[in-house]
């Protein structure tokens, strides 16, 4: 039997979050579904060549993901367009399956300090171990001289004549550097408002930051957590009911700043200009002219 890919399983449960845009170089993570899905696949893998082995469109296979044999097609291609699957190539040519032969996929290195070990969710498990010696005043020690585990030699009463017992200090290895959490907040943040309904990249990123400004959440579980229990609609609700609010007392928008983002249409912290207040139409500009 191969090397079923347990390596990868373990990798992908470390590292779903970690996943960046091929394009954007952003972290974009994984959906708690595409995870499982590559869970899937990752089953189906060697190992070694972190390649599929066999079909991996059997119906044992689509069964296990939970999909109809078209949902599970799209499942794969959503996976490619991640950059966490690809097709593995033999000479140079991509084996992308025909009749009589089944598509081979390779899932790609997700650990950002390859290989991954994933000991308790590290990406390396090493251990360091420091000898501290200390020199009594009166009669020095010769380097080297205790035994691991074993302290200095002691006189009759087992007491040492003005030395102290050698200690051992295990200091793991700092881990590698990982995502910075702000990015994995916001990553997470834009996905739960994505499912909430919202689609404009920059109405999502003002919700992002009123959201933020309004409830402090300290780490990406909170946003997972209001998506969960469903209170994250009730969030967006009182977003969308503070730009209506203000949207009455402010000028009408002049169209010319702001990048065209619709939502400087009801929030004048987006009617900026070169910088600088848009003096056309942002009431902070407007009320100094005046």
């Amino acid at each position: 039997m191969p090397d079923v890919g347990i390596r990868i399983i373990v990798e992908v449960l470390d590292h779903h979050q970690d996943v960046t845009d091929p394009e954007t170089k952003e972290v974009v993570g994984l959906t708690v579904g595409e995870m499982r899905d590559l869970l899937v696949l990752a089953e189906n893998a060697n190992d070694k060549t972190r390649e599929t082995f066999g079909p991996v469109h059997e119906v044992w296979i689509i069964r296990r993901a939970n999909k109809t044999p078209r949902t599970w097609k799209n499942a794969i291609g959503a996976l490619m367009r991640k950059g966490v699957l690809e097709y593995a190539e033999r000479g140079g040519r991509e084996m992308r399956g025909h009749p009589g032969q089944h598509a081979v996929y390779r899932i790609p290195d997700l650990c950002p300090d390859p290989p991954h070990d994933g000991r308790q969710g590290h990406c390396t498990y090493q251990v360091r171990v420091t000898q501290q010696v200390t020199q009594s005043a009166e009669e020095g020690h010769p380097a080297g001289d205790p035994s691991p585990g074993m302290g200095h030699p002691a006189d009759a009463n087992g007491s040492p004549a003005g030395c102290e017992r050698v200690t051992q200090q295990v200091t793991p290895t700092p881990l590698s550097p990982q995502t910075p959490l702000l990015s994995l907040a916001d990553a997470v943040a834009e996905r739960a408002l994505r499912a909430a309904g919202l689609d404009d990249e920059r109405e999502i990123k003002d919700c992002i930051d009123w959201i933020t400004e309004d409830c402090r959440p300290r780490t990406p579980a909170w946003w997972r957590s209001v998506a969960e229990n469903g209170d994250l609609p009730a969030h967006v609700a009182r977003w969308r009911a503070q730009r209506t609010a203000a949207a009455p007392s402010l000028p009408a928008w002049c169209g010319k700043c702001g990048d065209d983002n619709p939502a400087a249409r009801t929030n004048p912290r987006w009617r900026v200009l070169d910088g600088q207040p848009c003096p056309t139409c942002h009431p902070d500009a407007i009320g100094r002219s005046a």
